[in-house]
């Protein structure tokens, strides 16, 4: 059926569609409208053919890669990744296969790899705009959004109108608090291509988090004009949203999302998410039933087994724990999150040999995994090894020296060595750096009072304000109030006073002292 009102959403593609001839250049203007417009698959089929006509064309491959997907498989990514290195060993002094390998390597994650390819590159050709647009992507995704910043000057200054370098510049200016600066480069993005989804989407997103709903809205919608199924979009505003805390806003996107029948994977994705909007709601069965969904959805992917295992691992169910672990683990062995989180597993149920075993092949995956070697003093501290817990709680701090987890680690290591006074300090600094922090409140209650015990009565008031803190922290995360309870009720303190720490609106920062 021709329906000919579609043309009137976007006339501009209507008229580009009618313009284009057979000729290449024809071709690729309208492949890059495509996917200026985030209509990915139909730039793709178009860019297919001009690679069949001309495989070293790098505008062609830039704008190839610019398809890329979250759910792009691992074997499409192999299989452009091995043409692109032939391409860049064929033609050894162009730098845009250079530059294009770097693309798609930071596509897949390898930083380190896409940074060599980008400096290469621009030794070949350090006046390529899409090269420094890269290099500043590159620092985005380092969290270094000033360095972002001054490369994307750079490209622009090459090339002052390139709608998505504009784009990416008012990302950068909005990480280093720059609103107003980012604003109006989206605005300038949008003066250069009208057309441009991301730019309005972006402009949305930054309208919605400073609290311009109506306007953000209004561009989120102009944006889904131009392509309306675009997953992403759903996703990106479901986090917003859900970091306000409006939590039913962020379950319609989902819900609207589905019901437009996304792949699977994509269909998968947002059953998972629903599953964590659930559980944050605290309906746990409504979280365990949009998992299980996901799982039986999408049975490659290995995020809803994770977050089954998350859970049934916060119930103490730990057989169920282990399970899951061990099927997302099957779907992606490479994770090295998952192989702490069965480690700790291992941990609870005294399996410390194969505990070790998943600590250390986390750490094999990626050596900059503190928690395994937090996971792993554990293990040496249920195996009386004394010296090589502390060990890998130093090995922790190196790489997380503000991390209240390491400091809570650090202060069991100094308790197990008789070191308290050591070990109050290593809690007390926990605290500092995550004031809700439980273990270490209520690992500071403990070490107090022992050392109230062992000749040091003046510390009563230390004591009983930690077994405060652990009281409030228990009320707001809705734990049981039973052990706080019973140690301020040994040191002292009165059912009354405990009851008025306990009364609604009574804040935390009255027990810091």
């Amino acid at each position: 059926m021709v329906r000919p009102w579609l043309k009137l959403l976007d006339p501009g593609l209507t008229t580009l569609k009618a313009a284009t001839g057979p000729s290449f250049e024809d071709r690729l203007a309208l492949a890059r409208a495509f996917n200026g417009r985030a209509r990915h698959e139909e730039a793709q089929e178009l860019l297919e053919q001009l690679l069949a006509e001309d495989r070293a064309h790098a505008e062609v491959w830039f704008e190839r890669l610019l398809c890329y997907g979250d759910h792009t498989g691992e074997e499409e990514a192999l299989e452009l990744l091995g043409q692109l290195e032939s391409l860049r060993d064929e033609h050894p002094a162009d730098g845009g296969h250079l530059r294009n390998l770097a693309y798609l390597r930071l596509l897949m994650a390898d930083l380190d790899g896409a940074e060599l390819a980008l400096q290469q590159a621009l030794a070949l050709n350090g006046q390529d705009p899409k090269a420094l647009e890269l290099a500043g992507l590159l620092q985005l995704h380092l969290n270094q959004p000033s360095d972002a910043k001054a490369w994307l000057l750079k490209a622009l200054s090459l090339n002052p109108k390139d709608p998505r370098t504009l784009r990416l510049l008012a990302i950068s200016m909005e990480q280093l608090g720059d609103f107003a600066g980012a604003e109006a480069q989206l605005v300038a993005a949008l003066s250069a291509e009208d057309s441009y989804y991301w730019g309005w989407h972006a402009l949305g997103e930054l309208l919605l988090k400073r609290g311009e709903l109506a306007e953000g809205f209004r561009c989120i919608h102009r944006a889904r004009s131009l392509h309306a199924s675009e997953p992403a979009s759903f996703f990106i505003l479901a986090e917003i949203f859900s970091e306000q805390g409006h939590l039913e806003l962020a379950q319609g996107q989902l819900h609207t999302l589905m019901l437009l029948a996304p792949p699977a994977p994509v269909l998968a994705e947002a059953q998972a998410l629903l599953g964590e909007l659930k559980r944050d709601m605290g309906d746990r069965d409504g979280a365990v039933s949009y998992f299980s969904l996901a799982a039986e959805t999408d049975p490659d992917a290995s995020n809803p087994w994770a977050a089954l295992g998350d859970m049934a691992r916060e119930e103490c169910r730990w057989e169920d724990a282990l399970r899951c672990y061990r099927e997302a683990l099957m779907r992606e062995p490479d994770a090295a999150d998952l192989q702490v989180q069965l480690g700790y597993v291992l941990v609870e149920t005294r399996q410390g040999p194969a505990a070790e075993q998943a600590f250390l092949q986390a750490l094999e995956l990626d050596p900059g995994e503190y928690s395994a070697y937090l996971g792993l003093s554990e293990v040496y501290r249920f195996a009386n090894r004394r010296e090589d817990q502390m060990s890998m709680v130093d090995q922790a701090m190196a790489l997380a020296p503000q991390d209240a987890d390491v400091w809570n680690a650090k202060g069991v290591a100094l308790e197990v060595l008789n070191l308290w006074k050591e070990a109050t300090e290593a809690y007390e600094k926990a605290l500092s750096l995550e004031p809700q922090h439980r273990k270490a409140a209520n690992n500071l209650g403990f070490v107090l009072e022992k050392r109230m015990n062992n000749g040091e009565p003046e510390l009563r008031s230390r004591a009983t304000e930690a077994w405060k803190q652990r009281l409030l922290i228990c009320r707001d995360e809705d734990q049981s109030l039973k052990m706080a309870t019973e140690h301020l009720t040994s040191l002292g303190v009165t059912d009354e006073t405990i009851r008025e720490w306990l009364r609604p609106g009574f804040l935390v920062g009255e027990t810091e002292g």
